[in-house]
């Protein structure tokens, strides 16, 4: 059982890209594997007690049709695949560890949702929040995100 074990987390040590990465003196490697999800889940409770309202898809598509912006905090990749037709993207700077929210509205009273994978990913959820600590009053969290909004075939643009 071990070695199966064993077996199992070399297979996926190797399947990684492995980069080394300095931060004063101090080396650290960080793994990069694909995934379609986060690992922290964002909460609902919180996001609320912060002031961003959580939506589910018919309420986004209705804040969509009165020119709402949109930011899709989706992986790069994912995003130039295919995104929310008008949405704009949320890019993670990894040596700030923070979200970089591109093209926001002057007005601070303008409607802005945010989405990404679904409910089990952080992203749009954080994004959300630093958007909301800079003094914007109508924030939007898309709690289901991009896959649903795909399922009720509402507007996407894609890659050719």
């Amino acid at each position: 059982m071990l070695r199966l074990i064993s077996s199992v987390l070399l297979t996926i040590f190797l399947s990684t890209s492995v980069q080394g990465v300095e931060y004063d003196g101090e080396k650290s490697i960080m793994f990069e594997t694909k995934y379609d999800v986060c690992i922290i889940p964002p909460q609902v409770d919180d996001a609320t007690a912060k002031g961003v309202k959580v939506v589910d898809v018919k309420t986004a598509k209705k804040l969509y049709d009165q020119k709402c912006y949109f930011y899709d905090a989706r992986e790069k990749r994912h995003y130039q695949k295919e995104h929310i037709k008008g949405a704009h993207p949320v890019y993670f700077d990894v040596s700030k560890a923070e979200y970089i929210v591109i093209q926001l509205p002057k007005d601070k009273e303008e409607n802005i949702l945010f989405y990404c994978y679904g409910e089990t990913c952080a992203n749009s959820y954080e994004a959300a929040l630093a958007v909301r600590k800079l003094g914007y009053k109508n924030v939007y969290w898309l709690l289901n995100g991009f896959s649903e909004w795909k399922e009720y075939k509402y507007p996407v643009t894609e890659k050719p």
